[in-house]
Formats: C-alpha cells, structure tokens, sequence
C-alpha cells in the first residue's frame, strides 16, 4: 500500500519537471552537459520542494476522503 502513495507523486514531479523542460526548449542531453554544480544542485533542491509540496497535498487530499 506505501508503494502507490510514492508511485503518484513521482509521477507529478516527473511530469512538471519535463513540462517545464519543454516549454523553455531544453534538450536534456545538452543541459546535462552544460549545467554548473550549482545550478544540477539547484535542480535537484526544486525536485526534492516540489516532491515535498506533492506528498502534502496527497496526503491532504486523502484526509478530506
């Protein structure tokens, strides 16, 4: 049961983060090789908020059932 929790929030980072690599035409392959340390750290700090906030809201969502 703790895994279907986990597998949703993933699923919307996931999706937000290549929405947003798509709408300001990213190619990732490229990106990769052209982001500093601070800005893959800077990434990588959104990705963990932005799963923090998802899992809020989830777990908010499913008190209110």
């Amino acid at each position: 049961m703790s895994e279907i929790p986990k597998a949703i929030p993933n699923k919307v980072v996931d999706l937000l983060v290549s929405e947003v690599f798509r709408k300001n035409n990213v190619n990732l392959a490229s990106a990769k090789t052209n982001l500093t340390d601070e800005q893959k750290q800077a990434i990588r700090d959104l990705v963990d908020e932005l799963k923090s906030q998802v899992d809020s809201f989830v777990n908010t969502a499913k008190q209110d059932e």
